[in-house]
């Protein structure tokens, strides 16, 4: 293991385990519905309009994710990703279902997010989205992103168009001024979504 990956899983454990307590304490009434509204201002910056033909690309949360569901409802259809098979088996590649309000959610294993039950399709669906909004642990001001050390949204961020942005969501104490490590394969992010604002890194 080399010492860039090792920084990073000590950057995790503790990112996570502060998650933990915070998820443990705080209550979520307001939070989803402070997204939407960071998540339209995000919007309006990049000027991004989406359309069946070309939809946002997002994420299901887990439990100790910020609660982005406001987000996921309010764009109909929305690319989610998939990651098991209906008997819980991970995939081995990257794929996507183009979900509407008649699909169904379902968690076929625990271990992993809520997915569609919609049509699978693989890694290049992504090259149709407006815009990215991915899953990640920590971000810093240069856009380098902190995932959870899977490599999935790495595989999976090869495939988008060379204009499309991507903007990380995490919660505020998880965005930083100090330069997070970063390898060649980390794709920098456009901007960072959290539950009381919304950072143009393209703007700074």
């Amino acid at each position: 293991m080399s010492d860039i990956t090792m920084h990073k899983d000590s950057i995790r454990r503790k990112i996570r385990a502060r998650r933990d307590a915070y998820c443990d304490q705080r209550g979520r009434a307001h939070e989803a519905e402070s997204l939407l509204r960071n998540w339209q201002r995000a919007l309006g910056e990049f000027d991004v309009h989406p359309s069946p033909q070309h939809p946002v690309a997002a994420f299901y949360p887990m439990g100790k994710e910020p609660d982005i569901t406001g987000i996921v409802r309010a764009h109909d259809p929305i690319l989610l990703p998939i990651l098991c098979q209906s008997d819980g088996r991970l995939l081995k590649e990257v794929a996507w279902s183009l979900h509407t309000q008649e699909d169904s959610l379902i968690r076929p294993n625990p271990r992993f997010p809520a997915q569609s039950t919609a049509e699978l399709h693989g890694p290049e669906a992504l090259a149709r989205a407006s815009v990215v909004l991915v899953a990640g642990l920590a971000v810093d001001r240069a856009g380098t992103r902190l995932g959870q050390g899977g490599g999935w949204y790495d595989r999976a961020l090869r495939f988008i168009s060379a204009k499309t942005r991507v903007i990380a969501c995490v919660f505020d104490w998880e965005y930083t001024e100090e330069l997070l490590p970063r390898e060649a394969h980390d794709m920098a992010v456009d901007g960072v979504l959290t539950p009381t604002r919304f950072i143009n890194l393209k703007a700074q």
